[in-house]
């Protein structure tokens, strides 16, 4: 099924510092024909930005380190800001929806299989309109 008519096989940049789920959310993504480039911190993600990778989807733990996936996510949407984010945690929706800005998505901790995808065509649906 596809998750996007505009985007029939989405490259996502994945970033999660765990790496049981961040082989688990690559393995989900590209079981629905995305391309996926996971990495481990918002620092490694915003380089890969910064050398002019193209992504049509960032899907963001916020929990990440230095760099929280909410500060990257805010830093992708200024150099990017049609570009859509999914951003997730398990902290509470009233902690991490209030700091989302326009073509910031959230999906709570823990999330299944279609809840994700779900997410990920909501994303695709309104690019620049922030949905808890």
């Amino acid at each position: 099924m596809l998750l996007s008519k505009h985007h029939p096989e989405p490259r996502v940049l994945l970033i999660e510092d765990t790496e049981d789920t961040r082989e688990l959310s690559r393995m989900a993504l590209e079981s629905q024909a995305c391309e996926v480039v996971a990495v481990s911190s918002a620092e490694a993600a915003l380089g890969l930005l910064q050398a002019g990778e193209r992504f049509d989807l960032v899907f963001t733990d916020v929990c990440l380190g230095a760099v929280s996936g909410i500060e990257a996510a805010h830093r992708v949407k200024q150099q990017q800001p049609g570009l859509p984010v999914l951003v997730t945690s398990g902290l509470e929706p009233s902690v991490v929806v209030p700091q989302l800005g326009p073509g910031m998505h959230f999906l709570p901790k823990p999330y299944s299989m279609s809840e994700l995808l779900d997410a990920i065509r909501a994303c695709f649906q309104q690019p620049l309109a922030a949905c808890a």
